[in-house]
């Protein structure tokens, strides 16, 4: 399940930031670059815009103290308070739900 959740997660933020952030199509540079992170590293990424963006405003809970579903409103909230990118957001995303409650 675990595998079937990061394999998830790694898709949308590749999906996602290509989308969001490219008005043509993706080069192979670009391609590469992100296939060349590994989800350690996008759930490190993840962590720690989560403690530095999100904990500057307030106390931060314990991914674990909520479900995969509970964060995902969560998260549309408040990435724009945050001034997250879309690429930021899915790498806080991916870190939540890697360590949520289950």
């Amino acid at each position: 399940m675990k595998k079937y959740l990061y394999s998830l997660c790694l898709l949308g933020v590749i999906v996602y930031s290509c989308k969001t952030q490219q008005t043509t199509s993706p080069t192979s540079e670009t391609n590469s670059a992100i296939a060349n992170l590994s989800n350690e590293e996008i759930l490190k990424k993840g962590e720690d815009l989560y403690s530095l963006r999100c904990g500057r405003c307030h106390g931060l809970p314990t991914p674990s103290e909520y479900t995969v579903a509970d964060w995902k409103p969560i998260m549309a909230a408040m990435a724009p308070k945050a001034k997250l990118t879309a690429e930021e957001t899915n790498w806080v995303l991916a870190y939540v739900n890697a360590n949520a409650k289950k």
